[in-house]
Parts: C-alpha cells; structure tokens; sequence
C-alpha cells in the first residue's frame, strides 16, 4: 500500500493532449506542478480535468458543480475540507512557475492535461496530488492472507478504502479564498468520513459498517474513530437527538430542534453501537465515559418516542432513513430495521453503563417487536403497515446477533443490490457458520470485480458497489469495505471483553479456503494467527500478547 505518489513530467501541445495514470489504488490532493518551460509564447492556457475511470475523461472531468448531488439542502455543496466542485481546473501558466489548485474533490486516478493555445509546447515537470491533511497516512498494523487471493484483494481495498476516507484533525484555523468561497474553517477532530468524494462528513449511520475496517487494519491508537464519535456526541440537541452529519467545525451549542441536515433517528441512534464495538476492541474507558452522558440522553430521547409496549413512533420532521432519503408517505411507519436497531441501543446501554434496567427494558420489548415484524422462520416484515418480506432488516437482525440465538433463515436468502445492508448479510451468514453461503454473497456483488484487471477504475469499495464510471457516487465508501469482515471471520479472532483483555478463536471460512494468516492490532500488541485445514479440523497456532486471555470455545467445523 503504497502511499508515496508518482509525479509526471510530461509536454502538452494543443495537438496531444497527455493523460497521466495515478494507479488503482487512487489519491485525493492538491493538484500541484511546475512548468520548466514553455516554447513558442510567453503564456498558455493549460485545462485539467480529473477522473477515477477512463469514461470520465470528458471536457468538465467525471462530474461538475451543475450535477452535484444537493440532498443536505439546495444550498450546501461545499465539502470538507472546501474543495473546487468542479473537476476541472484552468490555468493560465509561464515558464518557470510553479502552481497549485484547491483540494480536488474527490479521488483521481486518470488526470487528461490539454492547452487550446495552439503552437505552444507547455513542459509540465513534478504533476502531482499533494495530500496535505487531505486523509489519513497511517499504514496498516494488522495484516491478512488466505489461500482465495480475491479475498486477500478485497482486503487491502478495503483498508485503502479507509485511509482515504479517514480526515486528519485540524489544529489551527483554515483559511480558504477561492472563486467560490472565502471563509475560516476552525479546528477539528480527526474523524472517519462517509466516504472520499462528496461532503466528506461524518455519518453517524454508516460507522457501524465501517469500523471493524480500522479495528483489524490499524493500531487501535490512531484518532479517527474517537474523534467521529466525540464529534457526533457533541453534536446533541437539548432533547437528547444526535445530528446524524455534523459539520466538524462545529462543537455543540445546538438549539432545540436543531436536527441538522439529515433529519434521522434511526442515524442519532447508531451511535450506541458505534460506542460500543469502540470500547470492545479499543478499550479506551476515557472516552467511553466522556460521551456516555450524550449516550444516556439519546437512548431517554429514543425512549420518549416509544409506544407503550416499546416500538417506536417515528415523527416526520426526523424521519429520514437509510431507505429513505427524504420525507415521505411511508417515513412515519413503525419499521422492523428501526425496532430492532432499538433493542441493540437498550442491550449496548446495559453493557456501557452495567445498569440493569437497560437489559430489563429489552427483554420487556422483546415480545412487541418478535409479534410486530417476526412473520415466522426467523423472517422480518418491513413494518407494521406494510407487511411484506423485509431482507435489510433480517439481516440487520442477525448481524446484530439473534437475541434468540437463532441462524440466519437460510431459505429466504435474497441478495441486497445496496451492498451496505448485503455486508449485514454477509455478516450473518458467517456468524451463522455459513461461510460458502457467504462467500457467494461476496461473489454475487461487486467486491471481486474491483480486481479484475478489466476494470479501469479504481482498486476501492464503492458508495452500494455500483461502480458507476461517472458521477456524484463516491468510490471510496468504508461502509462497503469488508476487510473487518474477512479477518473477524476466516482468520477468526474476536475479542469477548473490552480492549482485548480477553478473546475467542473462532473461525467461519468456506470451506475453499484451505488456510488463512494474518496479524490483529489490539492495544497490547498484535495477535498473530496462522491455521489450515487438517481435514475436517482446523489446526492453529497463535502467539498472544501478554495481558490477553484466550477464551477457548468450541469453533465450527473444527
């Protein structure tokens, strides 16, 4: 993972036009060069445009400020940190000069150079992509191998996928002057975004799927996932409502109301989850108990809106949804996704705060949401009102772990084209010890087709794993990265108390992958794992740190 740039020196005339290549692991950056010299005039035209995959190599660059995508307000197109919207940049260059563009939105993997001042050769030395605080720079700690190298792809994408949406925190005020803009930016948390391209905010709706990415590639000390939920925890209005995108300059002080520009409950919600995965596998108590107030008035706020026997009552003004972007006529029904989401909030409170009325409140829903959604054979129905098959919050379910104990419901299994909810999918059908039904389910998406040497674009998950060409859809999302995934499952180690202390061997491969290594950061240090199959057996060795306690359970298959 190579995180050191090529730079191209190239000669651009008004008759040939010079593409240069980044690689398909892709940057985000300044664009900076020199010209070492220009023959035939004192001044020259020189137009940029930039693409992540060939088709996007058009006149304005694979998408422009007249496409961008306006779903936080008509107004707010200015991403973090201020970046031209365009994709393309025009400047007007002499001999000897060295210039540089504002932040690219976005990621680059072609850059097409071309002048319209014709009998000029512009030589062009040092083009580059300068990531200045741009995202993250830590290499990956954890490591992770197997005898399928489409899995062993999917990894590193996974992890290069999120080091680009990881954003440096900010120790100083910036100030940004651009054609577009002119405003100070003030200091900011390190954070993890929601993806690369577009506003580069925080979603608090997405960090669940992206964070076991970071705790099984990087060393739990790096910033990013603390200061994403220091942001949002901060972010609380006075009812207890966590703003689902914060902008990272702000810091609290939110009104009554205030639901920011994504107007959800089901996002503020997800924030205990988040904490959770956060105190198990980094142990960092501190923070827990810094946000753990926040946590407490957002679960009284969640519980506010509950009907009496415990499923929620969603309102219209804070209704918008993973499914649904914007306010509608079927926003305010009571959704299975949405209850079931509520009882792993009252069941992490329990675990957070080691009160038993948490748990308590979970088992007296328990009964309400099982008769509301479960339609039998361990199937949900969308909602109380619409009473159809409802794949996302199934697999949400048992993603989440069954409360039953329950596997997940093998003859209804149906592929999700959003590959955020088909990753719950894949989730638990490796939980469920369903590692080639699992495997499929990666086959049957877009995650294998990122390797094929056909493909153009770039080596990163994709916003759903569409892998559009050209547009507003983001092609470094980390809630489609599955790097977390495959280690939390085929090389199988998984920690059973906070930080580590104590931790199972308990692998879900398919039954194709004949052995697996790899290393897990854990703040003691990394966990080393190497096995293979032995027949019907797994055999395997491990070197633990001090301080760790291998909590030996029976492993499927072995």
């Amino acid at each position: 993972m190579n995180l050191l740039l090529a730079a191209f020196s190239v000669v651009v005339t008004a008759e040939k036009p010079v593409t240069v290549d980044f690689g398909p692991d892709g940057e985000g950056g300044y664009p900076a060069f020199e010209v070492k010299a220009l023959d035939g005039g004192a001044e020259a035209a020189l137009h940029v445009v930039y693409a992540t995959h060939p088709d996007g190599l058009g006149p304005k660059g694979d998408f422009w400020r007249e496409t961008s995508a306006r779903y936080l307000g008509p107004n707010v197109d200015l991403p973090i940190l201020p970046a031209n919207i365009d994709r393309y940049d025009d400047f007007a260059v002499k001999a000897g000069e060295t210039y540089r563009a504002p932040l690219c939105q976005g990621l680059v993997r072609y850059a097409k150079l071309s002048t319209a001042t014709k009998g000029v050769k512009i030589s062009v030395e040092n083009f580059r992509l300068s990531n200045d605080g741009v995202h993250a720079t830590e290499r990956p700690t954890g490591s992770f191998a197997c005898s399928d190298e489409r899995l062993n792809g999917v990894w590193k994408a996974s992890v290069r996928t999120c080091q680009l949406a990881a954003i440096p925190a900010r120790a100083k005020p910036l100030e940004v002057k651009c054609a577009w803009t002119n405003v100070v930016l003030g200091p900011t948390y390190a954070y993890v975004s929601d993806g690369a391209k577009r506003d580069r905010l925080v979603w608090s709706g997405d960090l669940w799927w992206a964070d076991l990415n970071y705790y099984y590639a990087f060393d739990p000390k790096i910033p990013y996932m603390k200061g994403a939920i220091l942001m949002l925890a901060e972010n609380q209005t006075p009812e207890g409502f966590v703003q689902a995108c914060p902008y990272p300059e702000r810091h609290g002080n939110l009104k009554a109301g205030e639901w920011g520009p994504f107007e959800s409950d089901e996002f503020a919600a997800w924030l205990i989850p988040v904490v959770c995965n956060y105190r198990l596998y980094t142990g960092d108590e501190e923070t827990v108990r810094r946000v753990l107030p926040s946590l407490k008035k957002l679960m009284a706020y969640l519980e506010s809106h509950c009907r009496e026997d415990g499923l929620f009552e969603q309102r219209l003004e804070t209704s918008k949804n993973a499914g649904a972007l914007r306010f509608g006529a079927n926003s305010t029904d009571h959704r299975a996704y949405m209850d079931i989401l509520l009882q792993a909030c009252r069941r992490g409170m329990a675990e957070l705060t080691g009160e038993k009325a948490y748990a308590e409140r979970a088992a007296q829903v328990a009964p309400a949401v099982k008769k509301a959604y479960d339609i039998g054979d361990g199937m949900y129905r969308f909602s109380i009102e619409q009473r159809h098959r409802n794949y996302e919050a199934t697999s949400l379910n048992y993603a989440l772990g069954d409360p039953d104990g329950r596997a997940y419901p093998l003859r209804w299994r149906k592929q999700i084209w959003h590959a955020k909810f088909e990753a719950l999918t894949v989730r638990a059908l490796f939980d469920g010890g369903f590692g080639d039904e699992a495997l499929k389910a990666i086959e049957a998406h877009n995650w294998f087709k990122i390797l094929d040497p056909s493909w153009k674009g770039l080596r990163t998950t994709y916003e759903c794993m569409y892998m559009n060409t050209k547009n507003w859809g983001d092609e470094a999302h980390p809630d489609t990265a599955i790097a977390g995934i495959l280690s939390r499952y085929v090389l199988g180690v998984v920690p059973t108390k906070p930080g580590w202390t104590e931790f199972k061997f308990d692998p879900h491969p398919p039954k194709c992958v004949t052995w697996a290594q790899g290393a897990v950061p854990t703040p003691k240090g990394l966990i080393q794992v190497e096995w293979k199959r032995d027949g019907d057996r797994i055999v395997e060795q491990l070197t633990v740190p001090d301080g760790i306690v291998r909590k030996d359970l029976a492993v499927a298959g072995k």
